[in-house]
Formats: C-alpha cells, structure tokens, sequence
C-alpha cells in the first residue's frame, strides 16, 4: 500500500488503518468521530487552540454559503483546470487545499471537476488547516476528502507527493509548498487585489490605499516560476446585519479596528463594495524543494 502521507513525529510514511493513520515506527494517529485527523503535535502548538475559532468559522460559513463569493470560487477552479490541463499520470493526481478553512472552495473545486460527465483525470482531494474548528466543519461538506489539522508550516505529506497545492487567502509556506509539489507541480495562490473589499474599508478606515502586491511574488521566485495571472472583480451589494458583520468577522479587519468603529459597522443594514481578488498560478522549478524543511 502506498501513500502521501508523512508522520509528523519521525518523517516515514503513514498508512491508513481501521480507525485511523500508522506509521512503520507505530506512531498512530486516530480519525476523529467527525472524520478528519489531527496531526498536529502538542509540543508544537502555540496556544491551545490554533487558528480561526468557532464565531469565526461559522460566520465564513454564513457568507460564502450565500453564494457572494462564487465568481471567486468559479475563477479559481477555472485557473486550476489549466494548470491541470497537462497529460496526467494514469492513477490521477492529488490537490491539497493549504488552509482550507471550512471548506467551501475545495468542496466547489470537486463539483465543477465532476459537472456534466465531462471526463478528467480522478483526483484525490486533500485539505489542511490549522484550525480544528475549521476542519470540523470541512467534512460536513464532504466526509469523501481527506481532511487534517495540520499547520501550513509542517504539512503532513512527502516530498515531491502532490500536483497541486491551492492557496487561498491563508498563511504561506513557500518552502513547504516546493517540498511537497512534485517537479512542475502547480502553486495556485489566492490573494486579495488593489481595490479588494473597498466599500467596507473605507468605513473602517479614513484613508484607504490600494492592497500592494502579496509578498509572495518576490519570495516565491527561487523556487517557482510565473505561470499565469487572473483578476476577478465584481461589485457586491449586502443587505442584513448579520451577513454584514459576518464579512467583518472572515476578514483580519475586525481584529484591528476599535470597538467605536466596529459599532458603525454593525449599524449597517447595507454595504456596498468591491470584490477584487488575483489569481496567480506558478510551476515549480526543477529541483526546487527538494529534501527541504525547516526545522520547525
């Protein structure tokens, strides 16, 4: 039996067994009621419970189950059919969604491979957060995926074992990314635009500049290549209280404001903004990540 799965303690495969994963050196890890599996160490946590919390997860949930960010999702996976476009390997090929947050993209991402009996290569779909909560509510969606808590800094899979790792306004770890990804393996990293969430921003703020650039770009060219660029910009318009304050809730704004400004947004009862994302798609460059880790 084989697998792409990497021990978190000493590095060696893990293989799956009845109620959850084992490696050759017998370091088990059970699969939660719920169906995912926590591979996160306790020694390396830093706090008791990393990532987003409940309020958080369930607010995202809220929003993106409304369907406001659809045309994101839809412009995504159409960026991951081209980079999935080249010949495959006859036993298909592995996407890992890197902070997949409660899921809604990469649930979205396997509905669109699957739409209308069109024939693709199979794919295993595999999605990480840091987030138990998060996770949690990942496999409501799709208890068919392979779901873990895992860090993005120390992701549970072997070098060169993956053909996709999809990025999506989440942490990254460039480095890891390249280790993982197999030679001219794809990189689909999500990141907000210049004119991202203005409307909300210029409530928040008095002065409101234009998103620079994701770092990303620059730190991402020892090991990857440019393959392609999409922007996906559309005007939304939100009514209610509650999904207004849910869009605060996903966005790091709502940590970063005072209670005074935090009031006046929750006095809204209609927001208008923009939505303004960019879709970027780098290839791995030979030899890149190879035998690579932080000490962690």
């Amino acid at each position: 039996m084989t697998s792409i799965l990497q021990c978190p303690v000493c590095r060696k495969p893990l293989l799956a067994t009845a109620d959850g994963y084992q490696c050759e050196a017998r370091h088990s890890f059970d699969a939660a009621r719920q169906g995912y599996v926590n591979l996160v160490l306790a020694h390396k946590k830093h706090s008791k419970e990393p990532g987003d919390d409940p309020e958080m997860i369930q607010s995202r949930r809220r929003f993106l189950d409304q369907g406001y960010y659809c045309p994101v999702s839809d412009g995504i996976n159409k960026a991951i059919a081209a980079a999935l476009s080249r010949p495959a390997s006859p036993n298909g090929c592995n996407v890992l969604d890197a902070g997949c947050g409660e899921g809604f993209y990469l649930q979205r991402l396997k509905e669109a491979r699957t739409r209308g009996g069109t024939a693709h290569p199979p794919i295993e779909y595999h999605g990480v957060d840091v987030s138990k909560f998060a996770v949690r509510h990942a496999t409501q969606r799709d208890r068919t995926m392979a779901w873990f808590v895992a860090s993005i800094n120390d992701l549970p899979f072997l070098d060169s074992s993956l053909d996709l790792v999809l990025n999506i306004f989440a942490p990254a770890h460039i480095p890891e990314f390249a280790r993982i990804l197999k030679e001219n393996g794809s990189l689909v990293f999500v990141s907000p635009g210049p004119r991202h969430l203005n409307g909300l921003r210029e409530i928040i703020y008095p002065v409101t500049r234009e998103h620079e650039a994701p770092s990303i770009i620059e730190k991402a060219k020892e090991l990857f290549a440019p393959a392609a660029v999409a922007r996906i910009t559309y005007p939304l318009e939100l009514t209610g209280h509650r999904t207004i304050m849910d869009l605060l809730a996903m966005t790091p704004y709502y940590w970063n404001i005072d209670r005074e400004t935090q009031t006046r947004v929750a006095a809204l009862d209609r927001l208008r903004l923009d939505v303004d994302v960019e879709v970027r798609v780098f290839g791995k460059k030979s030899g890149a990540g190879t035998s690579m880790r932080d000490d962690l």
